[in-house]
């Protein structure tokens, strides 16, 4: 299994392409792939609104630091606690941070790439 995150744009006619073909080899008996983590955007400003520097910041801290409290985060990154907290939110929810037994938060993702064509496919 992949241990990374692409994130890209990507348009929902490719993806339903994609989906089709996996689940015709699936059902014709083929093993599924190693997949990557995919996380898609319909254009390039609604990935830059997600993705943030400061989101990219905190993801690049959490996984230097392991396993933390949300406090612990805040403090590390210099930032106010309740907006580390509400990215951590938004984070979690869009899959790049995971939280284990312990309450305590993680980026499962050894590498993190972000994908952003210029020019729209014909």
């Amino acid at each position: 299994m992949s241990n990374r995150a692409l994130i890209g744009v990507a348009s929902w006619t490719k993806t339903k392409a994609d989906l089709r073909r996996l689940a015709k080899a699936l059902d014709a008996g083929a093993r599924a792939p190693a997949a990557d983590f995919e996380l898609n955007y319909r254009d390039g400003a609604a990935l830059m609104a997600e993705i943030t520097k400061e989101r990219i910041k905190l993801l690049g801290v959490l996984k230097d630091m392991g396993k933390a409290t949300i406090y612990a985060l805040a403090k590390k990154s210099g930032r106010n606690y309740s907006n580390v907290h509400a990215d951590v939110t938004r984070l979690k929810a869009l899959g790049l941070i995971e939280t284990d037994a312990a309450r305590k938060i993680f980026v499962p993702w050894s590498e993190l790439h972000i994908r952003l064509p210029l020019a729209r496919a014909a």
